[in-house]
């Protein structure tokens, strides 16, 4: 039920993402004494807050996610299943998702700048892209003709 990924490097990378998200979360546990900007308007000023628990929650969906490649791969009706490799990227790439979310939320924080919730953005985009280029030159490079 629960296992990680079949391919060593999405498995790898998936795990060391994972830590990361472990760190910030220790971080803003033990250093933030108040609530987090979790939503901004338009114009990049704070509009919501949440206490702590929300960095729990994202660290929790981040462990999820490390086992979602077998969902990606399964065949199901009216869905084309994602090869083995692209199944663990976008796996891996979830769990930069909200790893990425909570360095974001940690981050502004400490540093309340309207660029941190937009380079989070560009971040993940860029993680996601990045990761599906990878897993598609590797698939590519297995091909046998």
């Amino acid at each position: 039920m629960f296992r990680l990924s079949p391919i060593k490097l999405w498995r790898n990378i998936s795990v060391m993402i994972f830590l990361v998200a472990i760190i910030f979360v220790l971080i803003g546990t033990f250093t933030i004494r108040s609530d987090l900007a979790v939503q901004w308007d338009r114009g990049g000023v704070p509009s919501n807050f949440s206490g702590i628990w929300v960095l729990w929650v994202m660290l929790l969906l981040a462990f999820w996610a490390m086992f979602t490649h077998d969902s990606f791969s399964k065949k199901r009706l009216g869905q084309i299943p994602l090869s083995r490799e692209m199944s663990g990227a976008c796996s891996s790439g979830l769990v930069a998702v909200w790893t990425i979310v909570i360095i974001v939320l940690v981050t502004y924080h400490f540093w309340p700048t309207t660029a941190i919730p937009a380079i989070g953005t560009i971040a993940i985009v860029l993680c996601y892209s990045l990761f599906v280029v990878i897993a598609y030159v590797r698939d590519r490079k297995n091909v046998k003709f």
